[in-house]
């Protein structure tokens, strides 16, 4: 009993920069349209602070991965939680728009120490038999933080300020990295450049994670990338940004309830069948918001992309662990970070300039039409891939 509760006292520190930096990445999309007003600039132009955020978020990753296998897990999470509140303190105190633009692309470069990291922190410290419960309530703080984020920055901006919510986060992020250093540093691997190229290379060897790596891509357009602009589309249309986060908030909710959905049903269904179940309930999403940017439409689509996002999402990451070598998922794992939030960043660039004319009709229908096929190659690989590692592991 114990040992069990220094185990999860051990994790709320984790979970809590988890959720930091899962409120940092949205907390953005209800301030799209009142940081363009305050700056006088078009939407497009704010939308940069959106893309540059996800950009570096996706980019460098791998580099981090790689760090924390010499510098330690801890050390490089500390320093990306102090990059964090640097950029938004930034961004928060910036007297226009390209400071912004800067503050968020330098959150967000440092905030990628945070994802992949963490997720190996946790595969250090906790015994197999518990990884999979753990991993669990990480998701799970992943789609509060999310909701969290998205609803109080919107609130914050219609009692403050939009610089509120920014300025919040700055403060948690630096108190947090002190906090991080009351955690244990696990034990690392003292490696050098050429081992570090090495396991990239070794990584990209299989052919299997080459095609997971460039699907991820597409795959993050369509799952991380459309959805910022629920929001968006709310504002333009006369709500303000307090109303407009809370029913875009719905997005974690639909997280949560698809997270108990893959609890309830992963063993009954195959991996095909639940990336192929939760790219469809995304395509339905997108077509919602199509249909009319409303209350309730948006209200439905964010709702069946959080579901989608735990129920696909999590499919992919299971997929990577399959389909990597077992030493080197670590850095496989940021690889595929990287590809999604890299697909994401390009996606909210390419359609900036509807959202900026307000075309979300156009935008969302372009949203559903990128998932569609993405739903189809996705679910007919990854049951080809089942037959083909089933097939592998029998003996001759």
């Amino acid at each position: 009993m114990a040992q069990r509760t220094h185990e999860k006292t051990g994790m709320a520190i984790p979970y809590a920069g988890w959720f930091l930096v899962q409120a940092n990445v949205i907390m953005i999309t209800p301030l799209l349209v009142p940081v363009a007003a305050h700056f006088h600039v078009g939407l497009a132009t704010v939308t940069l602070a959106l893309t540059a955020y996800l950009l570096l978020f996706g980019v460098m990753q791998p580099f981090y991965g790689l760090l924390s296998d010499s510098a330690g897990r801890v050390r490089v999470m500390r320093i990306g939680l102090a990059g964090v509140s640097l950029g938004n303190l930034l961004a928060a105190l910036a007297p226009n728009v390209t400071l912004l633009i800067v503050g968020r692309a330098l959150a967000g470069a440092f905030a990628a120490a945070l994802a992949p990291v963490t997720v190996a922190y946790i595969g250090d410290r906790v015994p197999p038999e518990r990884r999979q419960r753990v991993m669990a309530g990480l998701m799970s703080v992943a789609a509060i933080g999310t909701a969290t984020g998205t609803i109080s920055a919107g609130v914050l901006n219609d009692l403050i300020n939009w610089r509120a919510a920014m300025l919040l986060v700055a403060a948690g992020a630096a108190v947090l990295a002190v906090l991080y250093g009351r955690l244990p540093e696990t034990l690392v691997t003292k490696t050098g450049h050429r081992e570090a190229l090495k396991r990239l290379g070794q990584v990209f060897r299989g052919g299997w994670f080459r095609f997971l790596t460039i699907f991820a891509f597409f795959e993050g357009a369509s799952m991380v990338g459309f959805y910022n602009f629920f929001s968006s589309s709310l504002q333009v249309h006369g709500r303000n940004a307090a109303i407009a986060g809370i029913v875009t908030g719905s997005y974690g909710l639909g997280a949560v309830i698809g997270g108990v959905i893959v609890r309830s049903i992963d063993s009954r269904v195959t991996a095909a069948g639940l990336f192929g179940g939760g790219c469809t309930l995304l395509f339905a999403g997108f077509l919602s918001a199509a249909f009319s940017q409303t209350i309730p439409s948006i209200l439905v689509a964010g709702l069946l992309a959080g579901m989608a996002l735990a129920i696909a999402q999590s499919t992919i990451q299971t997929w990577m662990i399959e389909a990597s070598p077992p030493d080197v998922r670590g850095t496989a794992a940021a690889v595929v970070a990287s590809a999604v939030f890299t697909g994401a960043a390009l996606s909210t660039a390419a359609v900036g300039g509807l959202a900026a004319g307000g075309h979300f009709r156009l935008l969302f229908g372009i949203a559903a039409l990128v998932t569609l096929p993405v739903t189809i190659v996705g679910a007919l690989a990854r049951a080809r891939f089942t037959r083909a590692t089933a097939a592998a592991t029998v003996p001759a």
